[in-house]
């Protein structure tokens, strides 16, 4: 057993908030406590806003927070319970919450209570890689950006977000100067095709499972 409770609930964070707000996984190993606010006192406004110190594509400042809500509807997805777990386990094992959120794995279920000793890339992606294992995944073809990929695709196919909102939200420019830079998120080589063929142009083709906040079984939904 590689990892235990500690570890992959740190982990389950450091996945979630790497895919909810497209960062590549060693931006978000860069997370302060002192990076994270939860804000609101009635539970309907209880939100947790990020606010990253660093971001490859604003090294010099300019980054725009992030406002995360309670996922009611998806509450495996959802960062803020995430980030509540990880606070408590955290607190139980540091004396004082500072420094990096995501911390030096010790053995196979602690975390270094060093402040400034924080996961390294190389330590998170044999994480990572082992937790593709357990699946029964093969890891070669995930990497820095997977995580982001996997954000992407679901802000757009799943949230329904339009192209603009997807880049305003994960800081990229909006002038479509380099459309690369979110089409190869929205496309990759390993993605699993989700309709068949001879079903695009078909109008009896089998329905979706429905939507949760709609209802609708439509293709367009």
């Amino acid at each position: 057993e590689w990892a235990g409770f500690v570890i992959r609930s740190m982990l389950l964070l450091l996945y979630l908030v790497s895919m909810i707000c497209l960062l590549c996984y060693d931006e978000a190993l860069w997370i302060t406590w002192g990076d994270i606010t939860f804000q609101g006192f009635r539970p309907a406004d209880f939100h947790v806003r990020l606010k990253l110190p660093f971001r490859k594509t604003r090294q010099y400042g300019g980054i725009a927070p992030f406002y995360v809500y309670a996922d009611e509807q998806c509450p495996w997805m959802c960062l803020v319970r995430t980030f509540a777990v990880w606070w408590m386990l955290a607190r139980e094992r540091c004396e004082n919450l500072d420094g990096f959120v995501f911390r030096k794995k010790i053995g196979t279920d602690s975390i270094s209570v060093n402040p400034t000793d924080g996961m390294t890339s190389d330590a998170f992606l044999e994480c990572f890689r082992n937790n593709l294992l357990d699946i029964g995944v093969d890891p070669c073809p995930y990497g820095t950006h997977s995580f982001r990929r996997g954000g992407c695709q679901f802000l757009y196919k799943v949230c329904r977000w339009d192209f603009g909102d997807i880049c305003d939200w994960g800081g990229w420019a909006k002038n479509f100067n380099n459309p690369g830079t979110i089409f190869k998120y929205l496309l990759s080589w390993n993605d699993n095709p989700h309709e068949k063929r001879e079903h695009y142009m078909n109008p009896n083709r089998p329905r979706k499972d429905p939507c949760h906040a709609c209802g609708r079984t439509c293709h367009c939904a």
